[in-house]
């Protein structure tokens, strides 16, 4: 909140979002594309400035995003169709969500293409399902339970204070590279 009155816990995503580019260009993919959720949200709109600066920063001309129209596997499947569909390929993509990840190497596999020979997958949220698609997959697994103890304790001292100042709690999330990537 810009007033300054709300609390907030969370992970950069900026930041996060630039890791996982960095990570994919370390691996020698040259055509790194993002599948990206509504901008109206502050976390899609940061990954994606995540997502551009990083490209920049490692030399990387080539670029194309997806907007997935919801946080589903269909979504996701459909906007890597929409990827696929295109004149250039991408050799990997970074995902917004796991679930939208998942719909996302199902479009890949469904066309003939090779997990993570032809194009890298990566996701972001570290959730189960991330640990149960074949190939298992890579994402940027962000520290939950964590995020939701702090909030709650952010809660109950805004409840014993009203007048305690807010805060906003920024944590890390953790790359669990797997065989997607």
């Amino acid at each position: 909140d810009d007033t300054g009155q709300v609390s907030c816990v969370g992970i950069d995503d900026d930041v996060a979002a630039q890791s996982v580019v960095q990570f994919l260009a370390a691996r020698g993919r040259q055509r790194i594309a993002l599948i990206n959720h509504d901008l109206r949200y502050r976390y899609a709109r940061l990954r994606q400035q995540g997502y551009t600066r990083q490209l920049k920063e490692q030399h990387l001309t080539w670029q194309a995003i997806a907007c997935a129209s919801e946080l589903s596997f269909s979504a996701g499947k459909a906007a890597m169709e929409q990827l696929l569909a295109e004149e250039t390929v991408p050799d990997a993509v970074f995902v917004v969500s796991d679930t939208l990840a998942a719909g996302a190497m199902t479009a890949i596999q469904q066309a003939g293409l090779r997990i993570p020979d032809d194009i890298a997958v990566v996701g972001f949220d570290g959730s189960e399902l991330a640990g149960m698609v074949s190939p298992p997959l890579t994402t940027l697994a962000q520290p939950s339970k964590e995020i939701g103890r702090r909030a709650c304790e952010l809660v109950l001292q805004k409840i014993m204070r009203p007048d305690a100042p807010s805060q906003c709690v920024i944590m890390s999330g953790e790359l669990v590279v797997r065989g997607s990537s």
